[in-house]
């Protein structure tokens, strides 16, 4: 089950929009040509669909992981891999892929689902339902096509059912997204956070790195040196996944010492925690480890709150 976090879905959403309503104008304008004027126009359909089924898939994998932070500790019907895979295995591609887009709108709808629910017993989307049922028949008409010369009624119910599949296929994507922005924009989601950094004050850095990670065995994360000359130098120990020592050189008194509280989403946790009352020092600053912001704690304890580094 992949971390709960909650990241911005609405530029996949726009650019899936756009090429779903180019590949069904293609489509038609196919289909056109044929009953009008009775030319077969064939395009090369993998310049159109694949570019299309790429940006489907890129939005499918967000939205999929966007789903798990909205209702965290529900299990998906299908693994990881079924997001691409399920679309090109035969017999499989008829009802994994729908599974996988039900799942996804089961999870993301307001207030998510709870923990341990069984996605099989969650009743589907009628508008899912549709967009699969009108995508199997263009499928089977395309193929139908491809084996023998397409008449007039072929023509005709290619145009409907491309039209019906785009158009259904952007409503599907359309609203997933509405429900996702809606959890990450309404101040009710807390983005994945950690323990980032505790600060250790030391005398020296370079003495400091030689007994933490040459006596200790502690791995060396970061050991860089910004413009204004701060060295910024991390340690933890060897295979820890989130918490690392800061090592920081001078003697600063304990009310100068900081918590680093790392976040997976910096802009939405920021406005979120000053709606909520926490006043902060100063508008965020960007340093050259990070978007920072601090804020004390009503005991007077110093906090910076960090965007987490790329992992």
């Amino acid at each position: 089950m992949p971390a709960c976090s909650l990241r911005p879905i609405r530029p996949f959403a726009a650019l899936v929009v756009v090429v779903i309503a180019l590949v069904a104008v293609a489509s038609v304008a196919m289909s056109l040509a044929h009953l009008l004027h009775g030319a077969i126009w064939r395009l090369r359909y993998p310049l159109i669909y694949l570019p299309a089924g790429f940006a489907f898939v890129c939005w499918l994998a967000r939205a999929r992981a966007n789903a798990y932070a909205i209702s965290p500790g529900v299990f998906h019907t299908y693994a990881a891999p079924f997001v691409v895979v399920g679309w090109v295995l035969p017999v499989v591609n008829l009802f994994v892929p729908k599974g996988i887009v039900d799942d996804i709108w089961a999870t993301s709808r307001p207030g998510g689902q709870p923990s341990g629910t069984d996605l099989v017993r969650v009743r589907r989307s009628k508008l899912v339902w549709a967009w699969w049922v009108s995508w199997l028949g263009l499928v089977a008409v395309h193929a139908y096509s491809v084996r023998s010369a397409p008449g007039p009624v072929v023509s005709v119910a290619t145009i409907v059912l491309s039209l019906a599949a785009g158009a259904l296929a952007i409503g599907v994507v359309l609203t997933i997204t509405r429900f996702q922005e809606e959890a990450r924009t309404k101040g009710t989601f807390v983005p994945a956070q950690r323990l980032g950094l505790v600060p250790v004050v030391v005398r020296d850095q370079d003495e400091a790195v030689a007994f933490y990670v040459g006596t200790l065995g502690f791995d060396l994360c970061e050991d860089r040196t910004g413009e204004d000359g701060e060295r910024w130098v991390t340690v933890r120990p060897h295979h820890a996944k989130e918490t690392a020592l800061l090592l920081v050189r001078g003697a600063a008194p304990a009310g100068e010492r900081r918590l680093v509280l790392h976040t997976d989403d910096f802009e939405l946790d920021h406005g979120r925690m000053a709606s909520a009352g926490v006043a902060f020092d100063a508008a965020p600053r960007r340093e050259f480890y990070g978007t920072v912001a601090s804020f004390s704690d009503p005991d007077g304890n110093r906090w910076d709150l960090l965007s987490s580094p790329a992992r």
